[in-house]
C-alpha cells in the first residue's frame, strides 16, 4: 500500500517489468479509476500482488466480497511514515481487520517516525529495524542551498533562474518547482507556461484528474516537458531521471510538527541526486520562512548553505515587466477556471435537487492535497 496513486501505478508497472516473464498477475486498486474495471479484474483473475491506495482498497473490501485477503503473506507500506501518520487510521484498522495475522509486515520510508502506537497499530510482533542512516539526512552528492529574498520577489527569481538554466542544462535534464498548495502550482505553472514554450511545463496537483495526472507524469519523465510545478504529492517516492534541479518555491510546512517539515524537505530534495547523479537544490526562504528552515538545518545536523540574493529586475528592467505580464496571464486563467467551477457545482446541485443522477465528487479536499486514495 502507498498513500499516492502515482507511487501505487509506478510499484506496479516495475512489478510487471520483473515478474511478467514469469506469468505475474498484479491488481493495482487505486482512485481515480473505474470502480466497475476494478471489479472485473478482481472478479476474472487470480492475482499474486495487490498494489493500491488505502481508501480504494477499503471501497473493494465493503463492496465486492471476491476480493479476499485471508490469504495475504506479505504486508507492506511503503512511505510508512505517512501511511501512519494519522490520515488513514480508519482505513488501516479496517484493512488489517481483514489480514490474517500469520504474515510478514514491511514498513519502508525514507524518513521514519518515532510514534511506537503506530507501529503498534501494524500489528508488528518481534520488529527488527534496519537503518541505512540517520533519521534526517541527504545524501552527499546533492548540492543544496537557499536563497533569502523578499516574498513578492520569488516569482522573478524562479524565472531568471529556469531562463538561465535553459541555455546551459541539457534537454533530457528536468527541474521541479515544489509548492504549498494545489491553486498556488496552477498559478505558477501558468506563469511558467507564458514566460517559455507551453508544453515545456506541466503542473501535478492532487486536485487534477487521474488521467491528467498521469499524461503531465508521463510527459515529464519522458523529456516533453522539462518543468514540473507539483505539490508534495510529488514528493515522495516518485523515481524520475534525470532531475537536475529542484527548487523549494517555499519552505516545507506541516501543520502537525516542526520535524513533519523536515521530512517533507528531506523527500522533496530527494527526487533529484538519485542512483549516485549530482543533483542541486535550492529553496526560497523569506521573512516568513525563516524559522522554518532553522528547524530543518537542526534535524539534518548541519547548516544549509546560502547563496546571494541579486533582484535581477534592477539590471534587467524588461525582466520585470515580461513576469508582470506572465503574472496577470495566470491569474486571469485562475480566475476563469474559478468561473468554470462555479458554474459546475451550480449544475451538480440542480442535478441532486432534481434527483437526477450523483454529482461527482472531487478526490481531494480543496484546502489541500494529500491524496485521499478513494
Amino acid at each position: 500500500m502507498t498513500p499516492t496513486r502515482e507511487l501505487a501505478l509506478q510499484i506496479k508497472n516495475h512489478f510487471l517489468d520483473l515478474g511478467s516473464k514469469f506469468g505475474l498477475k498484479v491488481l493495482c486498486l487505486v482512485g481515480g479509476q473505474h470502480v466497475e474495471d476494478q471489479y472485473r479484474a478482481i472478479k476474472s483473475i487470480r492475482h499474486h500482488i495487490i498494489v493500491g491506495t488505502p481508501g480504494r482498497i477499503v471501497h473493494h473490501i465493503e463492496n465486492c466480497r471476491e476480493l479476499i485477503l485471508g490469504r495475504i503473506r506479505y504486508f507492506v507500506l511503503d512511505e510508512a511514515d505517512q501511511m501512519l501518520g494519522g490520515n488513514f487510521d480508519t482505513q488501516l484498522e479496517t484493512i488489517l481487520s481483514k489480514l490474517p495475522t500469520k504474515r510478514k509486515t514491511y514498513l519502508f520510508s525514507a524518513t521514519m517516525s518515532g510514534n511506537l502506537d503506530k507501529v503498534q497499530t501494524a500489528c508488528l510482533r518481534m520488529p527488527v529495524r534496519l537503518e541505512t542512516a540517520k533519521k534526517y539526512t541527504t545524501v552527499d552528492n546533492l548540492d543544496h542551498a537557499f536563497v533569502f529574498l523578499p516574498d513578492q520577489k520569488r516569482d522573478i527569481y524562479v524565472s531568471k533562474l529556469l531562463a538561465d538554466l535553459g541555455g546551459s542544462i541539457s534537454s533530457e535534464s528536468r527541474t521541479i518547482v515544489f509548492v504549498a498548495t494545489a491553486r498556488e502550482s496552477v498559478r505558477l505553472g501558468e506563469m511558467l507556461r507564458y514566460l517559455t514554450r507551453k508544453d515545456r511545463v506541466v503542473v501535478l496537483n492532487g486536485l487534477m484528474r487521474q488521467e491528467k495526472r498521469g499524461v503531465a507524469l508521463q510527459n515529464f519523465k519522458s523529456g516533453e516537458a522539462n518543468i514540473m510545478v507539483a505539490t508534495d504529492l510529488a514528493s515522495r517516492g516518485l523515481d524520475i531521471p534525470e532531475v537536475q534541479l529542484v527548487i523549494n518555491y517555499d519552505v516545507p510546512t506541516h501543520p502537525s510538527s516542526w520535524s513533519e517539515s523536515a521530512k517533507a524537505y528531506v523527500h522533496r530534495v530527494g527526487r533529484t541526486a538519485r542512483a549516485g547523479r549530482p543533483g542541486r537544490a535550492i529553496t526560497l526562504v523569506t521573512p516568513y520562512s525563516a524559522t522554518r528552515l532553522k528547524i530543518i538545518e537542526s534535524a539534518l545536523g548541519s547548516r544549509i548553505p546560502q547563496l546571494p540574493w541579486i533582484d535581477p529586475s534592477k539590471t534587467d528592467p524588461q525582466l520585470l515587466h515580461t513576469i508582470d505580464q506572465a503574472t496577470t496571464h495566470a491569474k486571469t486563467v485562475l480566475r476563469n477556471s474559478d468561473r468554470r467551477q462555479k458554474q459546475l457545482e451550480e449544475r451538480r446541485s440542480k442535478k441532486r435537487r432534481r434527483g437526477s443522477g450523483d454529482a461527482e465528487e472531487h478526490d481531494e479536499p480543496p484546502s489541500g492535497d494529500s491524496d485521499d486514495a478513494f
